[in-house]
């Protein structure tokens, strides 16, 4: 494995571990705040997460691709 592939797979799956974390604070909140509402609330922000992680996985890959010099990486012919 190249170093470029490690560096786009590291940023890749941290960029995606942030969308997926971040609503996390959101959602305690609302438990804390409105707890008899938050269920149904959470219900439907279930889709927003699965978007946030999507775009979290597309910003990693961007900044995976301006560290290693903004070029995709060659696939390998079989």
């Amino acid at each position: 494995m190249t170093a470029q592939k490690i560096i786009m797979t590291l940023t890749t799956l941290a960029g995606g571990a942030v969308g997926l974390l971040a609503p996390i604070g959101f959602v305690k909140w609302l438990l804390q705040t409105d707890p008899e509402e938050a269920g149904i609330l959470t219900l439907f922000f279930f889709p927003v997460w699965c978007l946030l992680v999507v775009l979290g996985l597309l910003v990693g890959r961007k900044a995976g691709l301006r560290v290693t010099g903004g070029k995709r990486i060659a696939q390998r012919k079989a």
